[in-house]
């Protein structure tokens, strides 16, 4: 039977989702190899062990990945790939109950963050745990919470949905908006962490309780005040229960729906494998994991000026790598147009110089043009001579630039 999973991965914990089943395994991001055998344990059970003595725990695993660090157990250096793959290949034999790792059709792995470094570690951890490459998906908190939503009742995105996010010591928001008519519907996704936060810990008592009550009070009222929201969804550890957060609860509920969704970035992540995607309902999609604006190339077609559309608007960032080859005729540049869908007078044109290159009769250079995005907001374009044919052997010249989107 083929499955596809969703899987919220941060520091503090991961959440696996199976779309089919509809089983959700949530546990601590952490592990534990006993001290004299090489046998490992995740969630509560390394916890267990590691305050027995017998074993060593590792925790904060992202992080680690990100400083590209390693944890040494019993005199041996396993990389924070190497203990992530142990992490996932664990959790995701528990959800898949006995079937194989390669019953999985799609996984797609949401983070906190965007950033590439962390992608490409978490894509080849995953590699290690056993999935193929090719199924492997990676997005970000906020695109999770945009499939999540577009797959539930249309009332709730009918004007504007916000997310609260309350795990561990992280505390954030997310504004998410439907942007219908001139062409293409649009569905838009912004946010970040709250300036001000707590730790969960405080509410244990009363005094902590009320601090958090005002942070929570304060961020609904900044953050909710402008704008007509027809749902609030809240999700995190924070609010498994919301006795300590009156004030909070208060305000939110007034003329909007409030729901509390365990796991909903592994949830929304599970419907983006399952190809229920708001890519798949025709939206175009703008978030931190998504390309903000289209790239071209300014190109002749029988004699015509045209433009060669090399990267889409709202594609993943993450994958937009398009590579073109074209004749030169009279010019000594290249220009690329960046144009943002929606945005008046947001079209840009960027000329890159193609110094060095030989000079040749019209059309008697060929060169690649090769547009890569670093992420959300930088581009690269390398531009290399291909020469023509064995007339005008290549030579050895190139020239690259990064771009701002």
């Amino acid at each position: 039977m083929s499955m596809n999973i969703g899987v919220d991965l941060c520091d503090d914990y991961i959440t696996v989702y199976c779309a089919e089943e509809k089983s959700m395994i949530s546990v601590p991001a952490v592990i534990c190899r006993e001290k004299k055998e090489d046998v490992w344990y995740i969630g509560e059970t390394a916890y267990r062990t590691a305050l027995s003595g017998s074993g060593v725990l590792t925790d904060k695993l992202l992080s680690l990945l990100k400083k590209n660090g390693t944890s040494t157990i019993s005199r041996k250096a396993y990389t924070a790939g190497q203990l992530i793959a142990r992490l996932l290949s664990t959790v995701l034999s528990q959800i898949l109950n006995g079937s194989p790792i390669s019953d999985i059709e799609n996984i797609t792995i949401a983070l906190r963050d965007a950033d590439r470094q962390e992608m490409d570690g978490i894509l080849e951890a995953a590699v290690m745990a056993g999935v193929e490459k090719d199924r492997i998906h990676m997005i970000s908190h906020q695109e999770a919470f945009i499939h999540y939503v577009m797959a539930q009742d249309k009332e709730l995105s009918y004007n504007m949905a916000g997310l609260f996010d309350l795990s561990g010591e992280d505390l954030s928001f997310c504004s998410l908006k439907v942007i219908r008519g001139g062409g293409k519907n649009s569905i838009a996704a912004s946010g970040g962490e709250l300036e001000e936060k707590f730790r969960t810990g405080i509410l244990k008592n009363d005094s902590g309780s009320e601090l958090a009550d005002r942070i929570m009070t304060d961020a609904a009222k900044k953050y909710l005040g402008n704008g007509i929201y027809s749902s609030v969804f809240l999700t995190g550890k924070g609010f498994e229960r919301t006795d300590w957060a009156k004030g909070f609860i208060e305000f939110v509920c007034k003329k909007r729906r409030v729901i509390y969704e365990a796991g909903l970035f592994a949830i929304g992540a599970a419907y983006f494998s399952a190809g229920q995607s708001a890519d798949s309902a025709g939206y175009r999609i703008f978030c931190d994991t998504r390309t903000p604006a289209e790239v071209s190339l300014q190109v002749v077609i029988n004699d015509r000026k045209s433009k060669l559309v090399m990267i889409p608007a709202g594609v993943p960032w993450y994958t937009a790598d398009a590579f073109a080859e074209v004749l030169l005729k009279g010019q000594t540049k290249v220009d690329i147009d960046i144009e943002a869908p929606g945005r008046v007078s947001s079209k840009k044109s960027v000329s890159i110089p193609l110094e060095g290159f030989p000079a040749r009769p019209d059309r008697c250079t060929r060169v690649s043009v090769r547009v890569r995005c670093e992420d959300g907001e930088r581009l690269n374009v390398s531009i290399k001579d291909m020469g023509f044919g064995e007339i005008y052997p290549a030579e050895d010249v190139s020239v690259s630039k990064q771009i701002a989107l």
